[in-house]
């Protein structure tokens, strides 16, 4: 401390006299106005103690101690050191003990603290005369390692009083000193004037200096001078590795947030690729994320959703692939495998749609196969109609056309009677006779008879036997139980029918002529025609059947001239009216040929 700046004051310790306890007052400096107010002269005395000394706030000139631990300024009644400043927040800054010296930092104040002016951040080591500024309030560290205080002492006696005008006979070096006076002490005592036989200070015959003396003080002078430079050194050091630590504190951060940006990179590519429905590459991603950060958030949950959607994918890209081929059940079959909680739903619906529209077209290239009446077209129809119905087993048109194919493909296989005059009986010929007539075990025994000799026989034991099963549960049957007992019945006469078959013909063809009726009441005019056809195939002599058949016709005759009339002004409306006529008429009939023909037209 300098020697022109009076020591801080103390704030008296609060307490009665008879607790025992002394409270020190603060030195106190007075200065003297008068001419006869004797020269100070100062010394260098060392301070005992580390302490923070307020210099401006509501605690101006109060000191306060510092020993080992730690201490917490702010606002706060419970806080070591209390600043009753409302610019100082309740827990403001924290000093505390660090090795062999002092740091501070900042505990997060509204107004911030600075360290000689400087924002203090991060916790710095203090140094004697450091100041901290607290909103309004100033705080000067003090420690009696580092710095002395200068102590007023004793000098020269005063000079004489000069005269009127005159300066003052003390030397111009000497500066002007007050003396310090502590409240409570016994008083400085004075040095006695000099005796008149001693020779003044400043003349000539002035005694020799001591050579021991003037060693020791040089002495001193160079230990003094390597302790300031060890400290100096010590400081520089502590210095340069706390910017070291706080260098590689940034550079460990600036990695830190460069690693996680490149995390969120790859995980943001692995999303684009999602939205792109490339789910083995958006697999990639997500793996290579998994191996840099397995706690990623929200890692696993899309891990688990790709490796369920890759499947998806597959299944899909093979149905497309198959249905590129006209292959139906092949891609029917795969559309199976996808989940129903796939997120690939728009791609599902619309190769659905895709499928439904190849497999109506599929069904018009087997129907005008079919038309060609030849026996390859017919097989190549029939190819059709499977993959079509293995697709779509409901498909109503598929269902008729691979009825029709199948019937023509019998008769055209059936080997036409060679006229080579009589010819030696059948051994199942006999069998086959009492079949027709109604005996039905007759029949089986005579093909027992000769099942070891002749493997028509035993084909022809197989179809009786399932004719019998389903015979005795006749009036159970339903519409589809029928129509194989009838087929059964025609493959054992060929086709030239038996007395078991007329009341299963007569019901079936009664239960198709009820769905007939139905479906033409409720306007469904190609159902209706569906099973009126279906009904006469079971009993050709249906008049009810025939009724609709030939009602259907001129219906299907109205129908085509008011598509004919909306052809050229409303192609649109009249392209379904054309496709009605086609589903309520035969394929041999004019009206259906004619509405095909407008529809290629209407559709180019």
């Amino acid at each position: 401390m300098s020697n022109g700046s009076p020591p801080a004051r103390r704030r008296p310790t609060t307490g009665s006299p008879s607790g025992g306890a002394t409270s020190q007052r603060p030195s106190v400096r007075k200065t003297s106005t008068g001419a006869s107010s004797p020269a100070v002269r100062s010394e260098s005395v060392p301070v005992t103690g580390t302490k923070l000394v307020c210099s401006a706030g509501p605690r101006a000139g109060e000191e306060f101690g510092l020993e080992d631990g730690e201490y917490v300024v702010g606002r706060a009644n419970d806080n070591p050191i209390c600043i009753p400043d409302t610019s100082v927040s309740r827990k403001h800054v924290l000093i505390r003990r660090v090795g062999g010296g002092w740091a501070a930092s900042d505990l997060g104040s509204g107004n911030g603290t600075l360290l000689n002016g400087e924002p203090l951040t991060d916790e710095m080591p203090l140094s004697h005369g450091d100041v901290l500024t607290l909103g309004d309030t100033e705080l000067t560290f003090n420690d009696s390692s580092n710095a002395t205080m200068m102590m007023p002492a004793p000098s020269a006696p005063p000079s004489r009083p000069a005269r009127s005008g005159s300066r003052s006979s003390a030397p111009a070096s000497a500066p002007e000193a007050a003396d310090t006076v502590d409240e409570g002490a016994a008083p400085v005592p004075r040095r006695p004037p000099p005796r008149p036989d001693r020779v003044p200070r400043g003349g000539r015959s002035a005694a020799a200096p001591d050579p021991a003396a003037q060693q020791r003080k040089k002495r001193l002078l160079i230990l003094t001078a390597g302790v300031f430079v060890m400290l100096v050194g010590l400081l520089v050091v502590m210095k340069v590795q706390q910017q070291n630590k706080a260098e590689a504190a940034a550079l460990q951060a600036r990695q830190v947030q460069e690693r996680r940006e490149a995390l969120d990179a790859l995980f943001q590519d692995a999303k684009n690729l999602i939205r792109e429905s490339n789910w083995v590459g958006a697999k990639a991603k997500l793996l290579e994320l998994q191996e840099a950060e397995p706690e990623y958030l929200q890692l696993q949950d899309y891990l688990a959703r790709v490796e369920k959607e890759i499947p998806n994918q597959e299944a899909i890209n093979t149905a497309k692939a198959a249905l590129d081929k006209g292959q139906l059940a092949t891609a029917s079959a795969a559309l199976a495998k996808v989940s129903k909680d796939t997120q690939l739903f728009e791609s599902l619906r619309t190769l659905k749609t895709s499928m439904q529209d190849k497999a109506d077209k599929r069904v018009r290239e087997a129907q005008a196969l079919l038309e060609q009446r030849q026996l390859d077209p017919a097989r190549q129809a029939k190819a059709i109609t499977d993959d079509v119905l293995a697709a779509f087993p409901e498909h109503r048109d598929a269902k008729v056309i691979a009825e029709q194919v199948d019937l023509f493909i019998e008769n055209a296989t059936r080997p036409a009677p060679v006229v080579k005059g009589p010819e030696a009986p059948k051994p199942w010929d006999q069998a086959v006779d009492l079949f027709r007539d109604g005996d039905l075990r007759g029949a089986v025994a005579m093909a027992n008879s000769c099942a070891g000799k002749n493997p028509q026989c035993k084909t022809l034991i197989a179809q009786m036997t399932d004719f019998d099963s389903l015979y005795k549960k006749l009036e159970d049957l339903d519409a589809k139980g029928l129509a194989r007992l009838l087929d059964l019945d025609r493959k054992i006469t060929n086709g030239r029918g038996s007395k078991l078959s007329r009341n299963a013909g007569t019901r079936a063809a009664n239960i198709f002529f009820k769905s007939a009726s139905a479906a033409k009441a409720a306007g469904q005019w190609g159902r209706a025609m569906e099973n009126a056809q279906r009904a006469l195939q079971s009993d050709p002599s249906h008049a009810g059947a025939n009724n609709i058949v030939t009602e259907l016709r001129q219906k299907a005759k109205d129908l085509y001239l008011q598509a004919y009339a909306l052809k050229d002004t409303n192609p649109e409306d009249a392209v379904p009216k054309f496709r009605e006529v086609m589903a309520m008429t035969l394929a041999d009939d004019e009206t259906h040929q004619k509405s095909k023909s407008w529809i290629e037209k209407l559709q180019r």
